[in-house]
């Protein structure tokens, strides 16, 4: 049979994500025999970082191209916060406070380092993608592109995007009312387009150096600009005096739907045209978008570089209040089926944030461990 593993686990957890990995780390922790198994190269989901073309001979970059930080309000996640900026995981990162949306945090040194933290203690299957999970004698067989069993687990928790849980759930064993909820959901996904600038870092009074750390825009190509190296726990990557500067350029949803079939090299020139004028703009070419703080007449034009941008073909859930009110008797932001032992925990079960995410798998975790003893 050739398993990944001889262990029968009693949580096989699918997808290594903020939702997956907290899973892990919550019930490894109550004394489950936890496994997570990822079909990345590594953990994160839309939180995992990108290597960047180096730029020096034998200098490796990465940066957030998914998910740059994740805000909370007063009184959530206040025990996890508080332990995570004590291990040196996570970082407040003031430039993207948002009164509306909370305190901001991002993980140190990349984003991901919080789930490789969460999933430390776990074993880890990672480039391994499931495609079919079946149920037999109270065991679930996790199951590859071509029905080769690869895990075997008492309990089951699917943290996939809303389109593969929906893929997944078309299992005879799971209750068709959790399909329909998926496939509502997916409908709600939208893509996104993401790219990271570089900028050769020698000009000091480049329009780059008056922008903001994070800025948010209503622009018809762009949505969100973050200053990845100006982020705690980060680094220019690079020796010597010829430092640089990087960006990631978030498209907004609209233009990326309308664009998700397009040439990534055609896009890369639509984004980086797009970035350098809005710069043009903020600098003072078109007074209704100027800043104050950022009208700079002298400021010159950066010279910038951009890497080969990357769609996240399944990036953005949008809450629906039709998926909120498919399963009446399930606790808001997961699904848990303790019968079987199979469950859902993920950010599209809720608001689509990392917040959401790590609810939906506090949610789950506190039902499992009433439910579910460990054999």
């Amino acid at each position: 049979m050739n398993l990944l593993s001889n262990t029968l686990y009693d949580v096989a957890i699918i997808g290594a994500g903020i939702a997956g990995t907290y899973c892990a780390s919550v019930l490894q922790k109550a004394g489950y025999r936890v496994c997570l198994i990822e079909k990345g190269r590594g953990t994160g989901g839309r939180a995992s970082s990108r290597r960047l073309p180096p730029q020096e001979e034998g200098v490796q970059q990465s940066c957030d191209l998914g998910a740059p930080f994740f805000h909370a309000k007063a009184g959530q996640l206040v025990n996890d916060i508080q332990q995570w900026l004590a291990d040196d995981v996570i970082a407040a990162w003031p430039a993207a406070d948002q009164a509306d949306k909370g305190l901001a945090y991002t993980g140190i040194p990349s984003m991901s380092a919080l789930t490789r933290y969460l999933a430390q203690h776990c074993d880890l299957y990672t480039q391994q993608r499931i495609s079919h999970i079946d149920r037999t004698d109270n065991i679930w067989s996790l199951r590859n592109d071509s029905y080769k069993t690869l895990i075997k687990a008492k309990r089951v928790v699917i943290t996939a995007p809303a389109a593969q849980t929906a893929h997944l759930l078309t299992s005879p064993d799971a209750p068709t009312a959790w399909l329909q909820q998926a496939h509502i959901a997916s409908r709600q996904c939208l893509p996104q387009w993401a790219a990271v600038v570089t900028e050769n870092a020698e000009e000091s009074n480049s329009m780059l150096s008056n922008m903001p750390d994070m800025l948010e825009v209503d622009h018809p190509v762009l949505a969100k600009i973050i200053h990845d190296t100006a982020k705690p726990g980060r680094s220019n990557n690079s020796a010597g005096s010829n430092k640089s500067s990087r960006w990631v350029l978030q498209a907004n949803l609209e233009w990326s739907e309308l664009h998700k079939d397009s040439n990534v090299d055609d896009i890369g020139e639509l984004m980086l045209a797009a970035f350098k004028q809005l710069l043009l703009d903020k600098a003072g070419a078109s007074p209704e978008l100027v800043q104050p703080e950022l009208t700079r007449p002298d400021l010159t034009q950066p010279d910038l570089i951009i890497a080969t941008p990357h769609l996240w073909r399944l990036g953005r859930h949008q809450p629906s209040s039709d998926v909120s009110n498919q399963v009446e008797e399930q606790q808001a932001g997961m699904l848990w089926d303790p019968s079987s032992g199979l469950a859902v925990s993920a950010d599209w079960l809720g608001a689509g944030t990392i917040v959401s995410a790590i609810h939906s798998a506090q949610q789950l975790c506190q039902a499992m461990m009433v439910d579910g003893n460990i054999d």
